[in-house]
């Protein structure tokens, strides 16, 4: 082989290399979406979600109007339950009227869970105006108005005297999940 054959080698290597790399990517930035609320935006939202790592994106071909609300691994602060819930809920107020049909909860990109469009406004809509007497009550009441992959409640509906108990328990299991 000449050198001028290896030369030509290295050269079609290298660009079938750039193209790779470039289809990699551009399928990386096509499966994550367009942000729709950026990690800057949610701190925006409170001071307290600096060093979160949550956004919540759009597919970019998105015929079904779906969100994702994504969790993302810890990298500038350690972050609990309590702070996915809570900008969770905010997202759900800056939502608004924003057309989508459901919102996926997701870890790292992984889909677990989903909320109808319409009971998340209607939590975006009470954490913003107060409805109710305590965030905590809609704490709870997220686990109510989930949903598994296969549209099936992802919480049994509790009844009985306990059942703010089993609510509670509920909330922690689909936030530790969220969090893993």
């Amino acid at each position: 082989m000449t050198r001028k054959d290896k030369l030509l080698v290295a050269a079609i290597l290298v660009v079938l290399a750039l193209v790779a790399a470039h289809a990699f990517l551009s399928v990386d930035v096509v499966r994550t979406g367009r942000k729709v609320i950026s990690r800057v935006e949610l701190k925006n939202l409170d001071p307290a979600n600096n060093g979160i790592n949550i956004e919540v994106t759009q597919p970019w071909y998105n015929p079904l109007k779906e969100l994702t609300f994504n969790v993302g691994k810890a990298d500038e602060r350690n972050f609990d339950r309590f702070d996915v819930t809570r900008c969770l809920l905010q997202c759900a107020q800056e939502l608004g009227d924003r057309d989508y049909s459901r919102i996926y909860l997701c870890n790292k990109g992984d889909r677990l869970y989903y909320i109808n469009a319409d009971d998340f406004r209607q939590l975006g809509e009470q954490y913003k105006t107060g409805q109710t007497l305590n965030t905590l009550n809609l704490y709870v009441k997220l686990p109510q108005v989930t949903y598994t992959l296969n549209d099936s409640l992802a919480f049994p509906a509790h009844g009985g005297i306990l059942h703010s108990i089993s609510d509670a328990k509920d909330w922690n299991t689909m936030m530790s999940n969220l969090l893993r």
